[in-house]
């Protein structure tokens, strides 16, 4: 019973070390550059990640003499992206002001954030990112307009939802109708299912060739009180003056029998007289005492 509780508990341990993780992915990163073509004129762009997935945005990086870019994106709300439009209360999530440097805000997808002040996403809500910054250093803290309006630079994030094929909108797995997040799933589930039945098998293996095992036949052959052909006399029975017979056999006969230990007292007066106590086996084999 012990032994099948163990494998139990590591297949448990095994069934969560594997499929507990195959889902989530590492989204492609996305680049807030104004050259960023998967940004749709007019709609933007639409992800679909899911819970426990994993994103980077990306500030654009210039090398000495390229032209520079310099944006921060906010977090908003549908209205907010629709109009363009940034309230001075915002927060930016990301603030690409150094273009030589590499810079980004990773985006973890969980519901809920070990961190105080972390984002947390709900499963079957959209999420809405823009920037309304011109691309220059002299617009960067504008509130209206910007980028948003003249490149659509805006994302949508649509969490644990299905992919719709539509213009604008990009399956998070970078392939129209097969997510790699499901293929990796089904691969290490049939992993899993080869695993169980190895297992299975030895454990069932075990208990048929310990249910099997063959006592040693070198101690069911060893020496018996029961086989001793020598007579022992009775004392009561035998001649006066006669003594019991020099027999000498090993204390440990067998594992299962009990060793009589006889013991003289007296002879002076009639027939001997014998105290007759039964003793364990003892080890080691190679003891011997005479009766």
């Amino acid at each position: 019973m012990g032994t099948v509780s163990w494998c139990c508990a590591l297949v448990l341990v095994l069934v969560l070390a594997l499929v507990c993780p195959c889902r989530a992915i590492t989204l492609e990163s996305i680049h807030w550059s104004s050259a960023n073509t998967k940004f749709v004129r007019g709609l933007g762009l639409t992800l679909y990640p899911q819970i426990g997935d994993k994103m980077d945005i990306v500030c654009p990086r210039s090398e000495p003499g390229e032209r520079e870019e310099f944006y921060r994106v906010y977090l908003v709300s549908r209205k907010q992206m629709e109009r363009c439009v940034i309230e001075k209360s915002d927060t930016p999530l990301l603030n690409c002001d150094k273009p030589h440097k590499d810079v980004k805000f990773t985006f973890k997808f969980q519901e809920f954030s070990p961190n105080l002040w972390g984002l947390e996403f709900l499963k079957g809500k959209d999420y809405y990112i823009t920037s309304t910054s011109t691309g220059s250093l002299q617009g960067l803290d504008n509130i209206n307009g910007g980028v948003c309006r003249a490149k659509s630079m805006k994302l949508v994030l649509r969490v644990g939802q299905k992919f719709a094929s539509e213009a604008g909108q990009t399956n998070p797995s970078g392939v129209d109708g097969f997510d790699p997040g499901l293929i990796l799933w089904l691969v290490s589930g049939g992993v899993l299912l080869l695993l169980v039945v190895f297992i299975i098998s030895v454990v069932i293996l075990c208990k048929r060739r310990r249910g099997h095992c063959v006592p040693d036949r070198s101690q069911s052959a060893s020496l018996s009180l029961n086989t001793l052909t020598v007579p022992k006399r009775d004392s009561i029975s035998s001649d006066m003056g006669s003594d019991r017979s020099d027999v000498v056999f090993p204390l440990r006969a067998s594992d299962s029998m009990i060793c009589r230990h006889f013991e003289r007292l007296s002879s002076d007066y009639g027939p001997p007289v014998y105290i007759v106590q039964e003793i364990a086996p003892q080890t080691p084999t190679n003891i011997y005492y005479k009766v």
